[in-house]
This record gives structure tokens, sequence and C-alpha cells, in this order.
């Protein structure tokens, strides 16, 4: 351990106590993350990051608390600091004990990964009540948005499958978005950010991603990440948020925001040294999406037919 983390961890220790800091490797995040322990038991998170991201990692804390307090199932933030002598900023947050969705949802019965989606569901409900206090032009950030991702895919000479299909279906569709209400998003909710105990859900982690916008844009994460765990647990997930009652114009954006977020997926895989992969698996996406109608995908329907 460098002797600036052992300088942090002397820090924290004034505010907290502890008596041992082991790194922890797990999860996709390169941030340095450190799991504290008292007398062997885990008792917080810390998360440890340069001093330019103070600022952005302030507002995680404070809107953390936010959702703490609004009770969401969530870490709680225990203390924000900045550290300019080392020029490091972190976060403290209380220890979730379980297990990942990930590791978890996949030796559940179908019923409980439907039911555990439900209780996922209804807390990325609670996570979107919160609202900016300014408002923002969502709408014109959002296209921005799509076209700085369609000229880089362009830059990069890539094609995904019926990309030209894709794109004109965006831009036919996307006054769809012109009434959307704009909320706090996680913008990384999937398995992999739930935490499972005793087979059940017990809270979402890793808010580092948070954005601002349409809080039906959540939901492009399904078939992104979710279905290849549990279409079972995504299927739930829908039916939870909604309490069963899904609005009519939902499939519709909900098809939009999986067709916006292609350009991105191509991106990250390139980057990435993936891309042959994720081109697959953009093919598998959009041929499994009713782009042509706007109706519910694939995996919503297999399992409506055995959810009944």
């Amino acid at each position: 351990m460098d002797e600036k983390i052992q300088e942090l961890l002397n820090i924290i220790r004034q505010r907290v106590d502890f008596d041992r800091a082991e790194l922890l490797n797990k999860g996709y995040s390169s941030v340095r993350k450190y799991m504290l322990y008292q007398s062997d038991q885990p008792l917080y998170l810390l998360r440890v990051y340069e001093l330019d991201s103070h600022a952005r990692r302030l507002e995680e804390y404070q809107y953390l608390q936010q959702h703490y307090d609004n009770g969401v199932n969530c870490q709680e933030p225990v203390f924000f600091g900045v550290i300019h002598d080392l020029k490091l900023c972190c976060l403290l947050l209380s220890y979730t004990e379980g297990e990942s969705g990930e590791e978890v949802l996949p030796y559940l019965t179908p019923q409980s990964q439907f039911k555990q989606g439900i209780a996922a569901g209804e807390e990325l409900k609670k996570i979107h009540t919160i609202i900016p206090v300014v408002p923002i032009n969502w709408v014109e950030r959002r296209y921005d948005k799509y076209i700085q991702k369609k000229t880089k895919v362009k830059e990069l000479g890539i094609q995904f499958h019926k990309q030209a299909f894709i794109e004109h279906y965006i831009e036919s569709n996307f006054d769809l978005l012109s009434n959307s209400s704009v909320c706090f998003q996680h913008d990384d909710f999937h398995p992999s950010n739930m935490i499972f105990k005793n087979e059940k859900f017990v809270g979402v982690i890793d808010f580092s991603s948070f954005d601002w916008g349409d809080p039906w844009e959540e939901f492009f994460k399904l078939p992104k990440y979710t279905c290849f765990i549990s279409k079972r647990f995504a299927y739930g997930q829908v039916q939870g948020y909604f309490n069963g009652s899904i609005p009519k114009d939902f499939w519709l954006k909900y098809n939009l925001f999986v067709a916006l977020n292609q350009h991105a997926t191509l991106i990250g895989g390139f980057q990435n040294h993936r891309t042959k992969e994720v081109l697959d698996k953009i093919e598998q996406i959009i041929e499994t999406h009713d782009f042509s109608h706007g109706g519910p995908p694939a995996w919503y329907q297999e399992d409506k037919t055995v959810m009944g």
C-alpha cells in the first residue's frame, strides 16, 4: 500500500474506527476501492479518487444522502473528504453485506428471479423521485450526444448491423422525447450493481455514473446486460417499476432508447478491444426488438407468455 493511501487511511481513522484496510479488486471500475474492517468484520467501503474529480464526487455524496434519506436501499454515505496535500478525494460508504445479482440470479428459481426483479423495479422508481433543482434542456443535450456518437462511429469506419435503418429510425422518432420528464438516473442499473443476501435483493450500489434524463432511459440496460443474466428478472423489473400497469407509450420510448445506445455500445467495444463480440451483441439486440411497430421486445414477450 503506497504512502499516500496510508496517510489517507490515518486521516479517515480520525473519523471512524477500523483496524484493517484491504484493496478490493472486484468489479469493472478503475477507481481504487478499499474494504475497511474492524475485528475482521467489514464495516465500510472507501472509494479513492484523484483531486480533479472532487466536484463530481461531492455531488454523488450529496445525492446519495438524499436517496438514503428517501428510503432507497443503498449504502449510507458516511464521509466525503478532500485532502489537498495528497491531491486526493474520497468517499466513505457503509458496507452492504451480500453478493452481486450477477452471481446470485442464475441459481434462483424462475419465479424467484421474477420476484426479485419486481423489488428492483420498485427500487428504481424510488431513485427517480429526485428531480434537478435547475431545469435542464435534456432533449437537446440528448440529441447532441447521439450526433457525437454517430460521428465517432463513422470515424472508426466500422458499421453495425442495420445501422442505416437504426439511424433513420432514431431521427424519425426522436420527437417522442419532446415531452420527457427529467430526473436523477442511476445510469448503471443492472444486476452487477445490485446486492443480494439470502437469495433476496437487498440494495443497489455504485451511483458513480449518475446522470439526468428521462427516467425510462434506464431500461435500455435490460437487453444490454440484464437479459443475459436473467430474462425473468428483467421482466419483473418492468412490472415492479410500473406496478403491473405499463403506460401505452413506454415501449415506443424504450425502443428508441435501445436504438440510441447502439453507437455507444460499439464505441465502448472498440475501445476495450472487443469489437467482434459487441457487433454480435448489437445484432442480437436489434433482431429481437420491434423497431417497426414499437411493441415489446422478444425477451419480454417470451416471459409474458410464461409468467401470464
